[in-house]
C-alpha cells in the first residue's frame, strides 16, 4: 500500500524557499505601514493643535503685544502678560497641550497673519513684516527640511483670501459660474490663520522606504478661524 502522507522529496527546500522571497515583500509592507501610519498621526496632531491655536487668536486682539519681563520668547509661554503672536505659537509649542510634537527651532515653524477684510476685500494684513507673515523662527515656513528657501509668498495669498469669501453662483444660460458674497454675510470682518510647518522623522528609517518617501517629509497644516477684533469696527468680545 502507497503511503499518500508522505511528502515528495525537495518540498520541504521548496518551502524555504518561497518563505524567503514572501518574507521581504511582507517586511516591506509592514515597514511601510509602520512609517505611513506614523507620517498621518504628526500630520493629525499637527493639524490639530493648528486649531486649538486658531481658537485662542480667535479670542483675544492681535494688537495686544505686551511683551514678559523677562523678555521673548522664552518667558513668553510662562508669563501672564499677553503677546498676541508669542502666546499663539505657545499653544502649540507649550507642553501642555501637546506632548508628542516638538518643534525644531532650526527647521520648523508657526506663522501667524491677521486679516482685516472690509466689503469682502482684505484690507490690511498683519503683522507688516516678513511678507505680512509672523514667524516664530526665522521664517523657517519659507524653507524645506534641509534649509532651502522654497518660497517667499505666504501659502494663502490676500488674493487666495477674498475668493474664499465668495461663492460661486451658477447662471442660467452662462458657460461660467458668477461670484458673490454669501447670502447675508457681513461684508466686514477679521481672520487669523495659524500654520504649523513640521519635519517629520521616519521611525524606522529604512533605506529601501527612505528611496519612496522623503526623510524627513515636510508637513504643513493649517487653520483660519474669525478674529473679531480685526474687524474694521470690531466686534466686542463677550
Amino acid at each position: 500500500m502507497s503511503n499518500f502522507n508522505q511528502r515528495p522529496q525537495g518540498t520541504k527546500g521548496q518551502s524555504f524557499v518561497e518563505l524567503g522571497i514572501i518574507l521581504p515583500i511582507l517586511l516591506f509592507l509592514l515597514a511601510g505601514l509602520v512609517e505611513i501610519g506614523a507620517l498621518i498621526y504628526d500630520y493629525l496632531s499637527i493639524l490639530d493643535v493648528a486649531r486649538e491655536a486658531a481658537r485662542f487668536a480667535s479670542e483675544h486682539d492681535h494688537k495686544i503685544l505686551v511683551a514678559p519681563p523677562g523678555g521673548l520668547p522664552q518667558s513668553a509661554c510662562e508669563d501672564e502678560a499677553l503677546h498676541y503672536y508669542y502666546d499663539t505659537a505657545c499653544v502649540v509649542v507649550g507642553t501642555n497641550f501637546n506632548t508628542n510634537i516638538k518643534l525644531d527651532p532650526a527647521r520648523d515653524d508657526v506663522a501667524i497673519s491677521v486679516f482685516t477684510i472690509d466689503d469682502n476685500q482684505v484690507k490690511s494684513r498683519n503683522p507688516y513684516i516678513s511678507e505680512d507673515v509672523w514667524s516664530l523662527y526665522s521664517d523657517n515656513w519659507m524653507k524645506d527640511c534641509e534649509g532651502n528657501i522654497v518660497s517667499t509668498t505666504p501659502f494663502i495669498t490676500n488674493a487666495e483670501m477674498n475668493a474664499r469669501l465668495v461663492i460661486a453662483t451658477p447662471t442660467v444660460g452662462a458657460s461660467t459660474p458668477t461670484l458673490s458674497s454669501l447670502e447675508g454675510a457681513p461684508t466686514d470682518k477679521g481672520r487669523v490663520l495659524v500654520e504649523v510647518y513640521y519635519c517629520h522623522e521616519q521611525i524606522l528609517g529604512l533605506p529601501i522606504v527612505s528611496q519612496l518617501l522623503p526623510n524627513p517629509v515636510r508637513l504643513h497644516a493649517y487653520t483660519i478661524m474669525p478674529a473679531p477684533e480685526a474687524a474694521p469696527t470690531p466686534t466686542p468680545l463677550p
